[in-house]
């Protein structure tokens, strides 16, 4: 079969899968739950629930991961050769593996569980050693860096070369997959290093001349104007943000202040609607193999949040505020 007709073939199937997805309409019957169990329940209908309410939420966010991860892992099993590109996407859980060895080694605290995506994976699992693991893998100098650089800058080059090469693979597609993907990612690259910045500005107090050099690909996205303008805005006052073209990223609490808690799920949202229109409006490409691939990681996302909302007492209102509000 050749990538075409493969393409043909995925996308049907991708199409079943996404029916039975838990997005848009489905994700309202979730949201209607109002406990744990019952969403259990819901996901893995006819499974055997064994075990206690307190561990109910790790349970059942690792098993819905887990399951799409698997799903991911069969996608791939259909190439004889798979896309350089959906290889490269699959990584992003060997690049939580890493994260993972680096803060155990970091703080000493006993490894959790990992990520086990089988022959696709360059880090053996399980684990015994935690530095022997890393060794002749890519990721091998980061133990060194990690003895002169913070964690949170160690991982932040981790990411960075995730997307790098993620850009690298796009740019290495033919004409037309190319001309599909290259402007949703510079979307995407664009959206992440303004939320990036403003937590740094907001939270970490890091000021703007280093908040441009903490830039994922800063020299594909060009985004200088729009960093000073965000450094510019008052952090005590909402209402100058509501004429800045990316002030959607923050709320504004009924005190007038900026609230820049919902951004993360704001740029969420709007990624997760860039590539479900991938998804249905370019049928039969590698595009919107990629483009389902998103729209699953933004599923498991909203599993999330609706587990740990229901965990500590959030109404269904605020959660559907969360999730649906731009």
């Amino acid at each position: 079969m050749n990538r075409a007709g493969q393409y043909a073939y995925l996308h049907g199937k991708l199409h079943g899968i996404t029916a039975k997805s838990f997005l848009d309409a489905r994700f309202q019957t979730l949201l209607r739950l109002t406990n744990l169990s019952d969403v259990y329940r819901t996901l893995f209908p006819g499974e055997g629930l064994d075990v206690s309410e307190k561990d109910l939420v790790r349970t059942i966010e690792k098993k819905y991961e887990k399951k799409n991860l698997d799903g991911y892992i069969r996608i791939l099993a259909i190439f004889p050769d798979p896309p350089p590109l959906l290889l490269q996407a699959l990584r992003r859980f060997e690049i939580r593996n890493v994260k993972s060895i680096l803060r155990s080694i970091h703080t000493g605290l006993p490894l959790g569980e990992l990520w086990d995506i089988g022959k696709y994976g360059r880090i053996s699992i399980p684990v015994i050693d935690l530095k022997v693991t890393l060794e002749s893998t890519p990721y091998a100098n980061l133990v060194e860096e990690l003895q002169r650089k913070p964690l949170w800058e160690v991982e932040f080059h981790l990411d960075e070369d995730y997307y790098r090469k993620l850009w690298e693979e796009i740019q290495a597609l033919d004409k037309k997959e190319e001309s599909i993907l290259r402007p949703a990612f510079l979307t995407e690259l664009r959206l992440l290093n303004l939320l990036w910045a403003l937590r740094l500005r907001y939270y970490y107090r890091i000021e703007e001349e280093e908040a441009l050099e903490r830039l994922f690909l800063r020299d594909k996205v060009g985004l200088g104007k729009e960093i000073k303008e965000l450094y510019q805005l008052p952090l005590d006052e909402g209402s100058p943000w509501q004429n800045w073209r990316y002030g959607w990223l923050v709320a504004i609490t009924p005190e007038g202040q900026v609230d820049p808690a919902p951004a993360n799920w704001r740029v969420s949202k709007r990624l997760y609607l860039l590539y479900r229109k991938i998804f249905y409006h370019r049928p039969f490409t590698l595009a919107a193999i990629y483009g389902f691939y998103r729209m699953k990681e933004y599923e498991v996302r909203l599993i999330h949040t609706l587990t740990e909302g229901i965990q500590i007492g959030v109404t269904e209102t605020a959660i559907r505020e969360l999730v649906e509000g731009l």
